[in-house]
């Protein structure tokens, strides 16, 4: 598979980012699933194959950090995994990081970009 075609799974508890970022990133060649908290987010992961996961931090139940923690502990250090929060801080950042981001984007999303942005960390899966 290459990054053009690649399958992300984006978890975002607001249908009308969820809605956002999968139109971008669509329009931008990837095929994307979009799930709305972090229990789906990580029984989605163990049942389909994803090269990258999009993780909202604030989500009910289990949110961003937790599952970006999980995500880690059970797949390894290659699955890129980007945060993106309304917190744009070096606190907000931080934790990302060690939670075991490979990417932390803030809010509000440029839905123009987005796809682009991405494609870097998927070439250096592969």
């Amino acid at each position: 598979m290459n990054e053009q075609t690649a399958r992300i799974l984006v978890a975002d508890d607001d249908p009308t980012v969820g809605l956002l970022m999968k139109a971008a990133l669509t329009r931008a060649g990837y095929t994307v699933t979009t799930v709305s908290n972090g229990l789906d987010a990580l029984v989605s992961f163990g049942t389909e194959a994803f090269a990258m996961v999009l993780l909202d931090v604030e989500m009910p139940g289990l949110d961003g950090y937790q599952v970006c923690s999980e995500l880690r502990r059970l797949y390894g250090s290659a699955l890129p995994i980007v945060l993106i929060t309304g917190h744009d801080d070096q606190k907000a950042s931080a934790a990302a990081f060690k939670a075991g981001a490979s990417e932390f984007i803030s809010k509000p999303v440029n839905w123009t970009t987005l796809g682009e942005r991405l494609r870097p960390l998927l070439l250096a899966k592969t």
